[in-house]
């Protein structure tokens, strides 16, 4: 177990920081920047490392029932709906409180829907009332640390006499990132199919001898493609509505896309690192990794937020509650941690 909570957090880390470099894009609106990394990150990173390591990919592939693709595909789309309107409310109200909505509301139903999905016989254990416990714990600490980001943003703007039009971004912000979150655990819940009901990992171990984090492109790739499939018909919607396709011939286009390409490679290799944590947990790798993977992404990005400078000028009281809230989560961890270890 210990192995598969290393894998989680490091991959949390990652994910924490797989946004940061967007700070550095310059003449790209919106739609070049997330348009730019979602076609990395969905299509090209995953499909060349995919394919370029995966033994018997197709074969595999073969084994698996259309109904296990089309769910896949399905669930797939809503984690694309999930990203998108993430990455469009991070820029109204910051990375830190932005990844503490999203990922707070599809921690809670990204958790909890897999012990439904084959680890229901569980949930009464010693073992699983632990991890149900740390799980709504990791959301109160969740709760404080969006309350930090709101009280941060109260100061801010009476300090600087914002408008109302201000508090009005600030209110679509956060409610693109509910709605987002909600269909972001469809991440989860398409890995926890392709893998744990599908088998496409144990298949490519077993049959084709890949190694296990090898066999995880393979159970993620299909994911990939649908998320990608729902972001592209959208950017590609906003780059022409906006005329915003000339912007990709700017004379910083090379230097943006080295940073988008960061971006990719780190997002991607994080979601795969997950998937091995995930595996290397056991049965419910997909619950108690979903909520450790979420949790830590958090704390990484708000202490991202704060050596960024995203809080200098938050007051005391907003900076109260975010200690509190990474206190918090940081206990819910370790409950999950240990339910997992007794189940």
């Amino acid at each position: 177990m210990g192995i598969g909570i290393f894998w989680v957090l490091l991959a949390a880390i990652m994910l924490g920081f797989y946004a940061y470099p967007s700070k550095f894009v310059k003449n790209y609106e919106v739609e070049n920047l997330w348009s730019g990394f979602w076609l990395l990150a969905m299509f090209v990173v995953p499909i060349i490392s995919t394919f370029a390591l995966v033994d018997g990919l197709g074969a595999t592939y073969k084994q698996i029932p259309t109904s296990i693709f089309l769910s896949i595909f399905g669930l797939s789309i809503l984690w694309g709906i999930g990203n998108l309107l993430w990455g469009i409310s991070i820029s109204k109200i910051g990375m830190a409180l932005g990844f503490s909505l999203l990922i707070g509301v599809s921690t809670l139903s990204g958790s909890l829907l897999p012990f439904f999905m084959g680890g229901a016989d569980k949930l009464t254990t010693p073992g699983g009332m632990f991890i149900l416990g740390g799980i709504f714990i990791i959301m109160l600490g969740i709760i404080a640390n969006g309350k930090a980001g709101l009280l941060r943003e109260q100061h801010e703007n009476s300090t600087t006499k914002e408008t109302s039009s201000n508090n009005n971004t600030m209110r679509n912000g956060i409610i693109l990132c509910v709605i987002g979150g909600i269909s972001a655990a469809g991440f989860n819940l398409a890995y926890h199919v392709a893998d744990n009901i599908g088998h496409i990992g144990q298949i490519s171990q077993e049959q084709f001898g890949n190694e296990s984090w090898v066999a995880r492109l393979a159970v993620m790739l299909p994911s990939f493609i649908g998320s990608g499939i729902a972001i592209m018909i959208y950017f590609g919607y906003q780059l022409t509505k906006n005329k915003s396709w000339s912007n990709f011939n700017h004379k910083n286009s090379s230097k943006n896309l080295f940073y988008l390409l960061i971006m990719a490679i780190v997002y991607c290799a994080s979601l795969i690192i997950y998937g091995l944590g995930a595996y290397e947990l056991g049965p419910l790798g997909t619950s108690v990794g979903f909520a450790i993977f979420q949790t830590g992404c958090i704390m990484v990005a708000n202490l991202l937020g704060i050596f960024s400078g995203e809080w200098k000028n938050a007051g005391s009281k907003s900076k109260n509650w975010l200690y509190s809230g990474l206190s918090i989560m940081t206990i819910g961890i370790i409950l999950v941690a240990f339910g997992n270890s007794i189940v």
